[in-house]
């Protein structure tokens, strides 16, 4: 911590927290991706029943639901960890202006 009444922010800490938010970003996108793979591999396995042909009739707007709800949160997260990498980097600086 700096002098008794001032703020001191911890950007190594806070670096760390963009490190683990792309990280986490590159996790959910692994996720996206296998399950991907998996709607492929099984095609679209509604029946042909009455029930799997009302299913088939929204199937497509909910896959695409699906990938948008992935695609958002993995933008989420890396903006989140570029705002902090942001911070950090402003933090840093301002504190190396301050000791001289």
């Amino acid at each position: 911590m700096g002098q008794e009444g001032s703020y001191s922010a911890q950007w190594a800490n806070i670096r760390q927290g963009a490190v683990v938010a792309k990280e986490e970003a590159e996790h959910v996108r692994k996720v996206r991706d296998a399950l991907r793979d998996v709607f492929i591999a099984e095609g679209r396995p509604m029946g042909d029943d009455q029930y799997g042909a009302e299913f088939e009739k929204s199937f497509p707007l909910r896959t695409k639901a699906i990938f948008k709800g992935f695609e958002d949160y993995i933008d989420e997260l890396e903006g989140v960890g570029d705002g902090m990498r942001v911070n950090a980097n402003t933090y840093e600086a301002a504190e190396i202006d301050t000791q001289g």
